[in-house]
């Protein structure tokens, strides 16, 4: 990792490349480009192996059909991959590979909103931003070095690896800004309300605000979030009527959403966590699942005063009708964390009898004798 930022401080402004055009001819084998797209094509051949993938028929059916809306002219060019890793991040590669991570769809809260993450990935491919950066890379003094790591295994055939890409391809702020206004500009075509994307920068930002610079922040290197952008895309909104499409986006992520949520948490970085879950239990989709793992995040972080909110969030997300059993485990644990021994029994009772398959019942079990 250390190699690639080093190659990548030492890299002089990126050179101008041409638009692609729909439905282009490959490139002249003997182009640097054809190189670059026959190590990326290894890649995602790797990729389609990889336990990695969410293979959710329907999400990426949903997925598909939307990039494909989204790209219009270049629908035939690019394909969507879906990727558990709880970040908020996609990544658009020079053969027209699409990555999409499971945070980001954790984050986002409609389709309007993903629609304009897959139109900026869109611009990105359409400006040839990965070539540029290539030749970027190419001009210093550092070629040796950056072949490499494209060749020497340290990117190719390995999930695992998906960050030293993103890094390697890592765009300048004027690359993202002509990105921003390529996704901002097919927002509007397809008739999405185009305020929303500045309302998902702005929502990313309070979650980058209280990064603890020890971990990894929940926003991948390759997309930075900052004030500027935020304040560029609410500034540029005309807000003109337009759909945000909620119900389809929830819709298509409802199967998978607990596992995201699960990831979001075990992921340990309670204080980007904290601001993620405040955020998502003001939404009426998914309330009862925010709420369960909000108290899930205050349990395990175990902190003076978690167990009692934990409590609060667990017996709130009961009160919907709609919580999972595991609601009813966690709060019998808290209750047991603060020696209410009667309240715990009876909770872990009601989980034992809602999960009658749990994992854990003969340890449960144990603890009721």
């Amino acid at each position: 990792m250390l190699l690639l930022f080093a190659l990548l401080l030492s890299a002089c402004a990126a050179p101008r490349v041409d638009r692609v055009t729909p439905a282009a001819p490959a490139p002249a084998v003997e182009t640097d480009e054809a190189g670059l797209i026959m190590q990326m094509d290894r890649f995602e051949a790797d990729l389609r192996n990889s336990s990695a993938l969410v293979r959710d028929p329907a999400l990426n059916r949903y997925l598909a059909e939307l990039t494909c809306k989204v790209a219009g002219n270049y629908c035939n060019d690019i394909r969507v991959y879906l990727v558990r890793q709880p970040y908020f991040n996609a990544q658009m590669a020079p053969n027209g590979m699409l990555i999409v991570w499971t945070g980001l769809l954790l984050r986002v809260e409609d389709e309007a909103q993903l629609a304009f993450v897959l139109g900026h990935e869109v611009g990105h491919y359409v400006e040839r931003h990965s070539l540029a950066r290539w030749r970027q890379l190419k001009s210093t003094s550092n070629l040796a070095l950056a072949l490499q790591v494209l060749g020497g295994g340290g990117l190719v055939g390995a999930v695992a690896s998906l960050g030293a890409y993103g890094t390697l391809f890592a765009f300048s702020r004027d690359q993202e800004r002509a990105a921003d206004a390529y996704g901002l500009a097919r927002l509007r075509e397809m008739g999405y309300r185009d305020r929303r994307a500045g309302e998902l920068w702005a929502a990313v930002w309070e979650e980058e605000k209280v990064r603890d610079r020890e971990l990894l922040s929940s926003i991948f290197a390759t997309h930075p979030a900052s004030e500027e952008r935020r304040d560029e895309l609410l500034a540029r909104a005309t807000d003109a009527p337009g759909t945000t499409a909620a119900e389809a986006f929830w819709s298509s992520i409802a199967v998978q959403r607990s596992t995201w949520l699960e990831d979001e948490v075990a992921r340990r970085h309670y204080t980007q966590s904290e601001v993620l879950l405040g955020r998502l239990r003001t939404l009426p989709p998914g309330h009862a699942q925010s709420l369960h793992f909000s108290a899930e995040m205050a349990r395990r972080r175990a902190r003076a005063g978690d167990q009692e909110r934990a409590i609060a969030w667990y017996r709130e997300a009961i009160a919907t009708g709609q919580a999972p059993a595991q609601s009813w485990r966690g709060l019998g644990l808290s209750l047991r964390q603060l020696g209410r021994e009667d309240e715990s029994r009876a909770a872990l009772r009601e989980y034992l009898q809602r999960a009658p398959d749990a994992e854990d019942r003969a340890l449960i079990e144990g603890w009721l004798q």
